[in-house]
């Protein structure tokens, strides 16, 4: 693992040592689903790990997984998930209702199976209860009487459907218009005059018919996790219950810095979903059972990374269950391989679940790809960029080999500057960019700008367009917008001078303003192949990249794809012998990347 993940693997560590030593109490030890939903009949997943993450492709069950999970202790019910409706009825089969059987260790350390079922259209379509031992589920009779079911204390967020009390108002409520108020923005205009008093007083306050709660503030532990997750400096938040913008209750959170404040309604959807989860997760008591599904969603990596690092240490410390649903890299790559389910299917209707794989594995069944983080990654703009780069590297047969990885990313120069921002802004200083020579520009240094060019935007926005060709604006980078139509102009300022900074250490170009087709074309090499004294008129093109198209026909009689980068691993193989000044400098270059 990289170095600066070492908080996260020695938390990993001592998990796993404390698990061992049987410290977490009132452990859920499985889940069996004899008949439930999509998943394949008597499947199981074993939790033999407290933070366990499923991983799979959308529609394979994970999100019902959890909905059972979030069932089995007492007081808590699947049916608030699954029920019936006339439009989407629950179809049991002849022999089975929908269920599942869990198994949790007592104070004897004797493990209690519970059978949870749905009970259908007696007690209302969504009712789930506990039952008798069922032995064709498999189960452990006990004289017919029902173990007692779990009690442990339950906290399920769902991210992608997490919406703040102005959200829920603003976006999904039917407004009905008055002589005084026409339209939503009046209403909560007139209506968060209540809801600032509440905010500045610290004090409950009614109107009419609503309540508005006394607001809970986030103490110093509380906002110093939210901070390190988010990245951000909020000097005070406040979460306050109500229900004044509609019937239901709702919440809102209120964001203090330095410099400005705001409500959740000019910020981003990630930022209130941390905060409710760093403070739910943080006044639950110890052994809790966490439920999170999808908690990368509005999140940038880096983020994600964070929060892992703070689910991990609150199980740790409180001794919790976490159980994560995530199409996330950054949740499952640090993880033990039994800490990680795969939901998959090979055939048919039914999906299976895997209990324990490397995530590597996991990721691939689904079609994503992971690299190897131990490595640095250099992105390149073209194949042959990339076979170059890779054989220099290979002939170098030193420590340099072992520490790179390069990739080809499809969209040219544009595409990698716009990839580059991104990483410059989420702090990945461990990947690195070589561009054609073709693109060469002056490379400016933050140490040697003027004060006044730095500390100003527009100023920094000119240097950005120097350098990669591009605006600020057209590189995507993450701004919170903050009410305003150009977005937050001291983020935008920061993010501008990340990118100039990492574009100063983490960009080059190949040698001489060439591309790789002018690096390796060699006319005498190409004459010894052919066995001839001079080549064809038709070589004497200014154009690289077409000699070498002209060299593979008539070297191997086609130009294929196939015979194409034959010929080029040829030549790459004759400029890579020849150890010329070109092949030093680009050598030059990855030491100096590799000594970042």
């Amino acid at each position: 693992m990289l170095n600066e993940n070492n908080d996260i693997e020695k938390l990993i560590d001592d998990i796993g040592k404390s698990y061992l030593k049987g410290n977490f109490k009132y452990f859920i030890e499985y889940i069996r689903f004899p008949f439930y939903k999509n998943l394949q009949l008597n499947s199981e997943i074993i939790f033999n790990f407290p933070l366990t993450v499923l991983v799979g492709q959308n529609g394979s069950g994970k999100s019902s997984a959890l909905h059972a999970i979030y069932g089995m202790p007492e007081g808590y019910s699947t049916g608030i998930f699954w029920f019936a409706t006339s439009v989407d009825p629950i179809v049991d089969d002849s022999k089975n209702r929908p269920g599942f059987v869990y198994g949790y260790k007592n104070e004897d350390g004797e493990i209690l199976e519970v059978v949870k079922t749905r009970i259908g259209a007696a007690k209302g379509g969504h009712y789930w209860e506990p039952s008798r031992p069922l032995g064709k589920w498999g189960m452990k009779k006990l004289g017919g009487s029902r173990n007692p079911t779990i009690v442990k204390e339950v906290f399920y967020l769902d991210f992608r459907s997490e919406l703040s009390a102005y959200d829920k108002y603003f976006y999904f409520s039917n407004f009905q218009a008055t002589k005084t108020i026409k339209t939503k923005q009046d209403a909560i205009r007139k209506k968060s005059k209540h809801l600032k008093r509440v905010i500045d007083s610290n004090t409950a306050h009614s109107y009419f018919t609503r309540q508005i709660n006394q607001p809970i503030i986030l103490n110093s532990n509380e906002l110093n996790e939210v901070n390190k997750i988010l990245g951000k400096k909020y000097v005070e938040c406040k979460l306050i219950k109500h229900n004044l913008y509609a019937e239901t209750q709702g919440l809102t959170i209120y964001f203090k810095t330095l410099n400005i404040a705001y409500s959740e309604a000019f910020a981003g959807r990630g930022e209130f979903a941390v905060v409710k989860l760093v403070y739910e997760i943080m006044n639950k008591p110890n052994y809790s059972l966490i439920v999170l599904d999808e908690p990368e969603v509005s999140l940038h990596s880096g983020a994600q990374e964070k929060l892992l690092e703070f689910l991990l240490k609150q199980t740790l410390q409180k001794k919790l269950q976490v159980v994560i649903s995530t199409h996330s890299p950054k949740f499952v790559q640090f993880l033990p391989p039994n800490a990680i389910k795969l939901f998959y299917n090979d055939e048919g209707v039914r999906f299976n679940i895997k209990n324990q794989c490397h995530y590597l594995e996991a990721f691939q069944r689904i079609g994503e790809t992971i690299l190897d983080t131990s490595k640095k990654i250099i992105f390149v703009e073209d194949v042959l960029s990339q076979m170059l780069v890779e054989k220099i590297l290979s002939d170098l047969k030193n420590e340099l080999s072992l520490i790179f990885i390069v990739n080809f990313l499809p969209g040219g120069a544009d595409n990698l500057y716009i990839k580059a921002a991104g990483f410059s802004q989420e702090g990945e200083f461990r990947k690195f960019i070589i561009l054609d020579g073709d693109k060469t520009k002056q490379k400016i240094e933050p140490a040697k700008m003027k004060v006044e060019e730095y500390d100003n935007f527009t100023s920094l926005d000119i240097t950005v367009k120097e350098i990669t060709g591009l605006n600020f604006n057209s590189l995507r980078f993450s701004i919170d917008s903050n009410g305003n139509t150009g977005g937050n102009q001291n983020q935008k300022k920061i993010a501008a001078q990340k990118f100039i900074g990492y574009l100063y250490t983490n960009l080059d170009y190949l040698p001489k303003n060439k591309i790789p087709e002018d690096l390796i074309w060699d006319s005498d090499y190409a004459k010894s192949l052919l066995k001839t004294k001079e080549l064809k008129e038709s070589y004497n093109s200014s154009d690289n990249k077409k000699k070498l198209f002209d060299f593979t026909r008539d070297f191997v009689g086609d130009n294929t794809i196939n015979s194409f980068q034959t010929c080029l691993k040829l030549f790459i193989q004759n400029f890579i012998c020849k150890k010329n000044a070109d092949y030093q400098e680009i050598v030059s270059i990855l030491e100096k990347f590799k000594n970042c």
